[in-house]
């Protein structure tokens, strides 16, 4: 068989692969999408695509019986899969491209699995499963078609990226994903390949996912105010989204996987599953409490709600489930930097509280991804704003960026100056 495939030109090969992953990863997207509307049925014994009417929608019985089900099985099938198999992340399946081939039946079972939890009310972020299945596609037609490894690594990132693509119709956005987050090198070459992919992805899926934007708000346009707001919310909100992405990448690296899960998990979705029996709008990855706030609706106590938001996402990953935290994230933001306008206002400042939510956003999401480009694109893709407010945007997560490179290096001295005797 790979005779035969390198007759074909290398060129057609890559071409080939791209194309294919592309469409590939628009039905993953697709899949994704279907699987978790299937299982939001099945959980709530409704369709409505306002996700806080479905939650509020079933009883408050059912609500937590659905959340204490799902961590008992969620917990019981982590523990057995990885007691028999390795799960490898998409960057290591990048850095083992030449020695390791991940099992698809297991990759394909986990990703259903976190899309089975998000469905069911659990507060991380689906967006881990598509990525995830996206890159072993591209791991697994980069190899039949005999590509190198530099292209298989490249072609395992197109696919998370398409994947990403897909399930949030977002093409520009993913493809910064891949070239920021990723580490793809930024040749023309690099981004025809992960452009094509990505906008295939989207293509394919768009006509069942849908093409319009994921969040409903009012468009906005800046003002010249708007840039010091994105400086003063880059300035605040920035050190929040850095606890915050530590706090998860080192729960995602602590991960409990052995057999304290069977007790551990269930504790942390009881736990939610009590505060939903009358806070439903802490279910989910974080979009009915991001579409609440942009819909300009008020949330008393919000200070609170945000930290039990970021919490019970830390509880999570840290005591054995799986997910994203991207849509976490940009409800975190959103809240934040609506949060800092309403304090900025209050000392005599008149920025806008819509404004101020993207400016979050986009602060929180280029300080946890590590991509400043990425997040304000994500954040203009959400939303469906308007090209002219990514200037704004990108102030506020270029300068997030900035600010988190001074903390990391006062820190990083901090760690190697010996203390006194």
């Amino acid at each position: 068989m790979d005779s035969k495939v390198q007759v074909l030109p290398y060129w057609l090969r890559v071409l080939s692969a791209t194309l294919v992953l592309g469409m590939g990863s628009g039905l993953v997207g697709i899949a994704c999408h279907y699987l978790l509307e299937g299982i939001q049925l099945l959980a709530f014994g409704g369709e409505d695509h306002d996700l806080l009417k479905l939650f509020e929608s079933a009883s408050d019985f059912r609500r937590f019986l659905v959340l204490c089900l799902t961590g008992f099985l969620a917990a019981g099938f982590w523990y057995l899969l990885q007691n028999r198999h390795q799960i490898f992340s998409i960057k290591k399946q990048m850095e083992l491209a030449d020695r390791v081939r991940p099992n698809a039946f297991v990759h394909l079972s986990h990703a259903i699995m976190q899309v089975a939890i998000v469905g069911a009310g659990a507060s991380v972020g689906k967006e881990g499963a598509p990525r995830e299945v996206g890159a072993l596609l591209g791991g697994r037609l980069s190899r039949f078609l005999c590509l190198s490894l530099s292209d298989q690594r490249l072609l395992i990132a197109c696919g998370a990226g398409a994947g990403l693509a897909a399930v949030y119709q977002v093409p520009f956005a993913s493809s910064l994903f891949v070239l920021e987050t990723l580490g793809i090198s930024w040749t023309s070459r690099n981004i025809l390949l992960i452009l094509i992919s990505c906008y295939l992805a989207d293509f394919l899926a768009q006509p069942l996912v849908g093409n319009g934007p994921l969040y409903q708000m009012t468009s906005l346009s800046w003002t010249a105010g708007s840039f010091l707001q994105a400086l003063l919310l880059a300035a605040v909100v920035t050190p929040l989204a850095m606890g915050f992405a530590w706090l998860t990448k080192r729960a995602s690296k602590n991960r409990t996987k052995n057999r304290r899960i069977i007790c551990l998990l269930p504790i942390v979705f009881l736990a939610l599953a009590v505060v939903a029996i009358d806070f439903p709008i802490f279910m989910g990855n974080g979009q009915v409490m991001a579409q609440w706030l942009l819909s300009e609706q008020s949330l008393p106590a919000l200070p609170l709600v945000l930290i039990l938001k970021g919490l019970f996402v830390y509880l999570l990953l840290r005591n054995g489930a799986y997910g994203g935290t991207l849509t976490p994230s940009f409800a975190l933001g959103i809240g934040a930097g609506y949060l800092v306008t309403v304090i900025a206002n209050r000392l005599g400042f008149a920025f806008s509280p819509s404004m101020g939510m993207l400016l979050g956003a986009s602060v929180f999401l280029g300080t946890t991804l590590k991509a400043p480009l990425t997040g304000a694109t994500l954040v203009l893709g959400f939303t469906g704003q308007p090209l002219l407010l990514s200037l704004p945007l990108l102030l506020a997560s270029l300068s997030a960026q900035g600010i988190s490179r001074i903390l990391d290096n006062i820190r990083e001295k901090a760690i190697k100056t010996p203390s006194p005797k």
